[in-house]
């Protein structure tokens, strides 16, 4: 079924405008998971991270663009010291993504938005307040016309950059080349960022790393992914 619209209404945010998917099918059961737990760990509108009901002295790890929630089971599962923030505007995926989350018991350290990335790291989250930053195949958006509506743009490191402790890190996965090379040249050139695999450089896949449903579909289509990872400088 569809989400309700008195469900979209209540929950979907629109602070920015953005594009891609943000309605499609939920099952009964999947909808029932979000009444529960979306008011006990969502982050809307007006309420900063600081304000979530987190241990602020733990560290503090953000995905954008969780999908179905299996990296973030993932993260939870194998880092049980950190606590994660997952953004995603898709709501059929957050569905996903909470009863995966729920059926693996790691549910209570996490935190779900659905408003737009932008949006959550200008607002909501403090400078100097997360310790990592995780990006998995973000919508490469091939047309030469809509590359502006790529999430990696050189404002946007800079905001990451800021929200970063010294030493905190962002990592990247992508199996476009194309887009690889896009974030990892503006990235490069961030101020306040080092590439671990030196300029112009990629790092090896993590080997503890879950295959994820893009990265499976790119291997499938021919295309092995990119991954890259950056360290936040010690602050001057």
């Amino acid at each position: 079924m569809r989400l309700s619209r008195e469900f979209r209404q209540q929950y979907t945010q629109h602070e920015m405008r953005t594009h891609g998917r943000k309605n499609g099918f939920v099952t009964a059961g999947q909808e029932a998971r979000l009444l529960k737990w979306l008011p006990r760990i969502g982050l809307p509108k007006g309420r900063t991270l600081a304000e979530a009901g987190l241990d602020m002295q733990a560290p503090i790890v953000m995905e954008i663009g969780f999908g179905n929630g299996d990296f973030m089971v993932h993260l939870a599962q194998t880092r049980p010291d950190w606590q994660l923030l997952g953004v995603d505007i898709y709501l059929p995926g957050v569905a996903k993504a909470v009863g995966r989350l729920e059926d693996a018991g790691v549910i209570e350290r996490c935190r779900i938005s659905q408003l737009p990335a932008q949006y959550v790291l200008q607002y909501q989250v403090a400078e100097g307040q997360l310790d990592g930053i995780y990006i998995n195949h973000p919508d490469p958006w091939p047309k030469k016309r809509h590359h502006k509506r790529r999430l990696i743009q050189k404002d946007f490191a800079c905001l990451m950059v800021s929200r970063l402790k010294a030493g905190g890190f962002i990592r990247l996965a992508s199996d476009k080349p194309d887009l690889a090379d896009w974030m990892r040249d503006i990235l490069d050139m961030t101020p306040g960022l080092v590439n671990v695999a030196g300029d112009k450089g990629f790092v090896e896949r993590e080997p503890d790393r879950p295959w994820t449903k893009f990265e499976q579909r790119g291997i499938r289509e021919g295309r092995n992914s990119r991954f890259l990872h950056y360290i936040r400088k010690d602050i001057v």
